[in-house]
């Protein structure tokens, strides 16, 4: 991922009066959820972040030098019963999910700078911890690069082009499937 520090977060950070927070943007069938680890509302992009406090967590961000697929976990907590069903419903799997580092500043609570996206990927499968006096769902996310490591469900074919690819009236596939029949000699 790219280390490019906005010039205003970047002022702050240097400096030894600093708020830091975290914001996720992830989303579900129903809408985009916008969180962050403060109180109250946050705003930035002309996007409100409902502040979660305590109730959320998330896990840590690993990274490495070799090209492999990392990914983390964001926990909620305190899930009314009622809703459960509803929630795990509502649990988009591929669907996109953002984790940023911000700084606030410390006398407005504004946003310094842009704040920085430490893990962009997506939505994995959701996990349940049913607790006496609590509910949590886990939240698997996943990097981008884990979809190279899964099989294409595309092929090149006319049938696949026209059908799944919605043209139904591109013929350029004709010619890749006559190539299965023909046998080539090579001149080299």
């Amino acid at each position: 991922m790219s280390r490019n520090i906005s010039s205003g977060m970047l002022t702050p950070l240097l400096s030894n009066d600093i708020v830091p927070c975290f914001m996720a943007a992830i989303t579900f069938n129903s809408m985009t959820v916008y969180a962050w680890t403060g109180v109250g509302t946050l705003v930035y992009a002309g996007n409100s972040y409902t502040g979660i406090g305590s109730m959320g967590r998330i896990s840590a961000v690993t990274e490495g030098t070799d090209v492999q697929a990392y990914g983390m976990t964001v926990e909620l907590s305190g899930i009314d019963p009622t809703i459960l069903g509803e929630t795990m419903s509502d649990v988009q799997q591929g669907a996109p999910a953002t984790i940023y580092f911000a700084l606030l500043n410390p006398v407005t609570g504004a946003i310094e700078g842009a704040p920085y996206p430490i893990f962009v990927g997506t939505v994995d499968k959701p996990t349940l911890s049913m607790g006496v006096p609590t509910i949590s769902i886990s939240l698997a996310l996943e990097s981008r690069l884990a979809d190279l490591q899964r099989a294409t469900l595309r092929r090149y074919t006319t049938a696949d082009q026209q059908g799944v690819g919605g043209y139904p009236t591109d013929t350029s596939m004709n010619w890749i499937e006559s190539l299965n029949d023909q046998a080539t000699k090579w001149n080299g």
